[in-house]
């Protein structure tokens, strides 16, 4: 067994917090689980923990090694961070919203970042597509990120193609990087108890010479647009997708099939060769 999980405090924790359903907060209480995670995480890069919240990940994350800057939306739950870490040279806390983060500046020494965190589940698409923007367009140095999210959604974001759990959401994730399923975390591991289980995913990410060599607005464009009507075969899938070119159905695709039976590289070549087959209708 694992000397960390072997020694890790009581699994539960009876300290309890008034929390803000707006925020969406469940506090881990399960220090197994915060162990496993932190021991997910690497030593070198710095780490962005997102909502903190009391602090149980972070502190397990501070006691294996690892430097971390807390960002937290909630006051109340800012002065307990505050209260339990300030004393740590390793943890620098920012109060505030971390959309609103300034991904390009957050390290002074211009240092790799992984992002680690418990999302609010009603916000991991705004703050997983926050992130996707930030390494696309060369505005952050974050190399990957490490969060839980509601295991129905982590299903989604590392599924393989072929199934029903593959979609857009898929597809806009490996566009980014290579995204991984690591465990499943009960509900019973949260206070409040949350209606769903929830589930650690990570997602590393490419360098910027090794994006695909298509536009990604393109690319999202055609893989939403499919989705959209992904119980119909591609041929029917294609035709709500908008500025599709003249003469599409000459291109050689099985077009019987449906989406979920496109891979990710069928879809980057799709994309392409619309892109090619519109610029030479335009010349």
């Amino acid at each position: 067994m694992n000397s960390r999980l072997k020694h890790s405090r009581s699994n539960t924790s009876k300290t309890y917090f008034p929390l803000k359903k707006r925020l969406g907060q469940f506090l881990l209480r399960d220090s197994t689980i915060a162990v496993r995670i932190a021991e997910a995480v690497p030593v070198e890069p710095l780490i962005v923990e997102v909502g903190p919240g009391d602090g149980a990940l972070t502190r397990e994350l501070l006691d294996s090694g690892h430097r971390v800057i807390g960002v937290e939306l909630d006051n109340m739950m800012v002065k307990k961070l505050e209260q339990r870490f300030n004393h740590r040279r390793d943890f620098r806390l920012i109060s505030g919203d971390i959309l609103d983060v300034d991904w390009n500046s957050i390290s002074n020494d211009n240092e790799d970042l992984v992002v680690v965190g418990n999302l609010p589940y009603h916000l991991t698409s705004p703050i997983l597509f926050n992130v996707f923007d930030s390494i696309r367009l060369k505005q952050s140095r974050i190399v990957s990120v490490i969060v839980m999210v509601q295991k129905e959604v982590g299903v989604r974001l590392t599924a393989e193609s072929g199934g029903r759990e593959y979609g857009s959401l898929t597809l806009l994730a490996k566009f980014h990087g290579t995204p991984e399923y690591l465990f499943t975390v009960p509900a019973s591991s949260f206070h409040p108890k949350p209606g769903v289980d929830g589930g650690v995913i990570k997602i590393t990410f490419r360098k910027q010479d090794s994006f695909p060599d298509v536009r990604y607005n393109d690319f999202r464009r055609v893989v939403r647009g499919c989705f959209a009507q992904r119980r119909k075969m591609m041929r029917n899938a294609l035709c709500v997708v908008t500025d599709l070119p003249e003469g599409w159905q000459e291109l050689e695709y099985d077009f019987t099939l449906r989406p979920e039976q496109f891979s990710f590289d069928d879809f980057i070549r799709l994309t392409r060769d619309l892109v090619n087959l519109q610029s030479v209708k335009d010349q």
